[in-house]
């Protein structure tokens, strides 16, 4: 993770932007509206209703965000606040704290009501928590009362991300990253005539590309690494097929979604109720994880580590992205920020990088009735998964300056402003408004092709309102379930535990959890979180 001082030279490098960025967004803060805009040359305005009025005003306010150590996440809000404090008046200080940190601080202050903090930019998935604990207020009225403030664009914003917003049918978080997983794939290589017949001279079959399945995807990479024959693809040197997080602590669990969920969660069409997303837990808080669909993806997973990944088991999150810039990797699974840093001055492959959903599968276990299904010729299950979600802004029932709050909320998230932030390679946020796929301005500014941005937005925002998409589960408890799950996880990975006995150790603990923290108030819980009426 880069030091403040890679931040502070990252905001260097982009003052000149900033200044005529700086222009554009006063006008649409003082009422110019995205005409205006627009016919001063801005690609970043949003295309509003309603101009806004003269911004309030909030002299002598501080807002304190608490949210992870920079330069990612934190590094936005030290990036616009002195712009906001120049038009409404409030000072923004960034409160960090390590990622792992992050829960146990902001629950301690929940409890002990010490008022640390105004506004929370965390994890969308512990928004539970933070409402039974009654520390965050709902954003509900708040949006309802500015329905038509341009710089709120609530029509801007996809149905998939104001679900992630809402819970128990109520509004606590506003989402200002896209937290769902894509492939990455180098589709120069792909597209490669000397592989492709080297390829189908190996296994008989035509080159994927990209892969369309999990079962593809392994034997892609496996090729494409040292024992497969391919592994002279990389001008880096000895190339590799994959590469994922494997390092406890450092979110490697998430990295298990995209095998794991194609398998074991039902097509929205066939699930209960009609509802999407049904994983880990069935809607009765059954563990799902030791089923045969569960563990055969998670079975996938440990096999394409050691058949096509670099030795060593220490990749982290940062090395996943690095050694696809760096040219030594084929492909991941992976958040969006392989996309902005695969054009940063530091990569190598630039304009070589493909952008797809995450791999489905033929066939699925329906764990209602305890059988596999295959698809019908020529259709593959697909389950775009949403780890974490998003990082997301709530305000603190402790706060005295909600309102200022909610006016820093509505500006860092505004149209014009979040397409600078998504398009960074420095800040760790992803696509997540529909305007960001066509107020290219930033991209451009930041070194991508047209035609490769949009298509790095659209995957991205393909997977956020797919009928399958399965957010990241949000019930109280969240970050324990998820450092269980990561145990048993690393222990199959390291070979300690075959996937299944990982997995029912696993279940055997979610389910103790599950009793602890009360079964009944879970499975509400549970099921607030997938929308489901009872």
């Amino acid at each position: 993770m880069a030091s403040d001082k890679a931040f502070w030279q990252w905001i260097e490098e982009r003052a000149a932007a900033k200044a005529q960025l700086k222009a554009d967004r006063r006008k649409l803060l003082k009422g110019a509206g995205a005409g205006a805009l627009l016919a001063a040359g801005s690609r970043l305005a949003a295309t509003p209703a309603v101009a806004k009025q003269e911004a309030p005003r909030f002299d002598g306010v501080t807002l304190r965000v608490f949210t992870q150590t920079g330069p990612f996440i934190s590094g936005p809000v030290k990036f616009h606040a002195p712009e906001f404090q120049e038009q409404y008046g409030a000072v923004v200080e960034a409160i960090e704290a390590p990622n792992a940190d992050l829960f146990a601080r902001a629950q301690q202050v929940a409890q002990t009501g010490s008022g640390d903090f105004d506004i929370l930019l965390l994890a969308n998935t512990w928004m539970p928590d933070f409402v039974n604990l009654e520390y965050v207020i709902p954003l509900q009225p708040l949006i309802d009362a500015d329905m038509d403030d341009e710089l709120l664009a609530w029509d801007d914003i996809p149905d998939g991300i104001k679900r992630k917003n809402s819970w128990a049918g109520q509004t606590y978080t506003y989402i200002v990253d896209n937290d769902n997983q894509t492939m990455f794939y180098r589709k120069d290589i792909l597209s490669d005539p000397q592989w492709q017949e080297a390829f189908n001279a190996a296994t008989g079959k035509d080159l994927p590309n990209p892969p369309q399945t999990l079962t593809d995807f392994v034997e892609v990479a496996k090729f494409f690494s040292p024992n497969g024959g391919g592994a002279a693809w990389s001008d880096a040197g000895i190339g590799y097929g994959f590469i994922t997080c494997v390092l406890r602590g450092q979110q490697s669990y998430w990295y298990s979604y995209p095998w794991t969920a194609p398998y074991s969660v039902l097509p929205t069409d066939v699930a209960p109720d009609g509802t999407p997303g049904i994983y880990i837990f069935d809607p009765d808080m059954n563990p799902l994880i030791n089923t045969e669909g569960y563990v055969r993806g998670l079975t996938e997973f440990v096999d394409v580590i050691q058949g096509a990944m670099k030795p060593g088991l220490d990749a982290d999150r940062a090395t996943v992205i690095e050694d696809i810039i760096n040219g030594t990797t084929l492909m991941s699974l992976d958040w969006g920020d392989t996309g902005p840093a695969s054009v940063a001055e530091r990569s190598v492959v630039k304009n070589k990088i493909g952008f797809a959903q995450t791999p489905g599968v033929t066939e699925y276990y329906d764990w209602m009735n305890k059988t596999w299904v295959t698809m019908p010729e020529g259709e593959i299950h697909q389950t775009p998964t949403h780890a974490y979600n998003g990082w997301s802004y709530y305000i603190t029932s402790q706060t005295p300056n909600a309102e200022a709050a909610w006016e820093w909320i509505k500006f860092a998230g505004s149209p014009g402003i979040s397409a600078i932030d998504v398009a960074s390679p420095d800040s760790g946020y992803q696509p997540w408004r529909m305007s960001h796929a066509t107020n290219l301005e930033a991209w451009l500014d930041a070194g991508w092709d047209e035609a490769e941005a949009e298509a790095y937005i659209s995957t991205i925002l393909a997977a956020t309102d797919h009928p399958n998409a399965v957010f990241d589960p949000r019930l109280p408890g969240a970050a324990r379930y998820q450092e269980t799950l990561e145990l048993y996880t690393n222990q199959a990975i390291a070979g300690s535990l075959d996937p299944q006995a990982a997995m029912d150790q696993c279940f055997a603990d979610f389910n103790g959890i599950t009793d602890e923290l009360g079964r009944d108030n879970q499975i509400a819980a549970y099921r607030a979180h997938l929308g489901m009426s009872s």
